[in-house]
């Protein structure tokens, strides 16, 4: 919820997410403000015709590296899918020049932090290539004219509806980020792929 609208929320987590693993008032803290964060949401589109959409920031992405995977929790559990899926709309929004890199490198920071995966290379074993993630995504899309609709973002807590986003661009996108795909190219994300996950207790 930080990312999306809170981006007061975000950098306190950045400042105390080892004491809201730990337990205490800040997990507390935590759970109570993701709880208004998201009623808040909800309450401005009740019949979820607009802003309720941006409660599905990083599930596009997430969801097609699920179905990638063939549902296999060894390889991505659904909360892994998302993480990796907010931190590729962040890069994404990134290199449309909606969002700073500064804030894509800290969502990816803060993901490495507290032990989530950030990078498709952070996903054990193959992935397809990135014509049949894209094949995902327009599956869990609603496709117009060659364009999408997406939850991108301006910024840390600026998340926004983005409608008739090119597939051209989303597809050159995934080329550009797919570890089987860019091998040896400038800027490849280093994840951890191949290895084995450690996973928040």
């Amino acid at each position: 919820y930080g990312l999306i609208d809170r981006p007061d929320f975000f950098a306190w987590l950045e400042e105390n997410w080892a004491k809201v693993f730990a337990g205490g008032p800040e997990r507390a803290e935590a759970i109570a403000e993701a709880c208004r964060a998201k009623a808040e949401v909800v309450a401005r589109d009740e019949f979820e015709t607009g802003d309720r959409a941006l409660l599905n920031l990083g599930h596009t992405f997430g969801h097609a590296l699920e179905a990638a995977t063939q549902y296999d929790s060894a390889r991505l559990v659904h909360g892994e899918g998302v993480a990796i899926g907010m931190a590729l709309a962040y890069r994404f929004s990134s290199r449309l020049n909606l969002a700073s890199p500064d804030d894509a490198a800290r969502v990816e920071a803060h993901l490495r932090a507290v032990g989530l995966p950030w990078c498709m290379a952070d996903i054990p074993g193959e992935l397809p290539v990135a014509e049949a993630l894209l094949a995902f995504i327009t599956q869990d899309k609603k496709v117009s004219r060659g364009a999408l609709t997406f939850i991108l973002t301006r910024g840390i807590g600026q998340a926004f509806i983005a409608r008739d986003v090119p597939a051209s661009e989303i597809l050159s996108f995934l080329r550009d980020n797919h570890p089987g795909q860019q091998e040896g190219r400038p800027g490849q994300p280093k994840g951890s792929r191949g290895q084995q996950k450690s996973r928040p207790g």
